[in-house]
C-alpha cells in the first residue's frame, strides 16, 4: 500500500502527505511543503510541480493505491485542495487558554511595538501556532465574515495550528 500522497493547501502550496500520520490534523497526514505556491507559479527546474506530484502517484501500481487518497488522484489526475493552510506539527504544547491569552496580548500591543508582537508570534510559533497567511480569496474556514469582493488586507490576523483554527482572520 502507498504511504504518501499530495494535496494543495488553501494558500496554493503543494503539501506532501504521509498517509496514516497526523490523523487529527486539519490536513490529515500533512507532513511538509513540497513546493511553495510562489515557486509553483514560477518554478525552478528542480521544483516539484503539481504535474510531477500527480505523475509520481500515477506510476504507482493500481493495487497499491486502492483505498487511499492517492487513488482519486490517479483516477482524476487532479490534486485535492484543502480549505486550510499547512502548519507543521509541533512537539511542544501549550494550553488553549494560554494560546488565546497570547493572541489577545498580541492584539493589544500597538503596531508600532513590533518587537513585542514579534516575540509573541515567535513564542506561539514554538508551540505550533502561526498567523494565517494572507489569502486574497474568501475561504470560510479561515475568514470570519462573508466577503463578495477581492480581499486586500486583514483587519485582524487569524491564528492556526496543525489541528485547530484558534481565530479566523477578520476581513476589512
Amino acid at each position: 500500500m502507498i504511504h504518501f500522497s499530495y494535496s494543495l493547501d488553501a494558500a496554493g502550496n503543494l503539501i506532501r502527505l504521509e498517509l496514516g500520520m497526523f490523523p487529527d490534523a486539519l490536513i490529515p497526514g500533512a507532513a511538509s511543503i513540497a513546493s511553495a505556491a510562489d515557486e509553483l507559479a514560477h518554478p525552478f527546474p528542480w521544483t516539484k510541480t503539481v504535474e510531477d506530484a500527480i505523475n509520481e502517484i500515477r506510476f504507482v501500481p493500481q493495487p497499491h493505491l486502492v483505498g487511499t487518497p492517492a487513488q482519486a488522484i490517479s483516477e482524476t489526475r487532479r490534486l485535492p485542495q484543502s480549505p486550510f493552510v499547512f502548519v507543521p506539527p509541533s512537539p511542544d504544547y501549550a494550553d488553549d487558554s494560554q494560546i488565546m491569552e497570547m493572541i489577545l496580548l498580541y492584539d493589544e500591543l500597538p503596531i508600532a511595538a513590533s518587537d513585542g508582537r514579534e516575540q509573541i508570534a515567535s513564542a506561539l510559533c514554538v508551540v505550533g501556532v502561526q498567523q494565517i497567511p494572507f489569502i486574497s480569496r474568501y475561504v470560510p474556514e479561515l475568514h470570519s465574515s462573508r466577503w463578495s469582493h477581492d480581499i486586500t488586507q486583514y483587519a485582524q490576523p487569524g491564528w492556526i495550528s496543525n489541528t485547530k483554527v484558534y481565530r479566523k482572520a477578520a476581513l476589512v
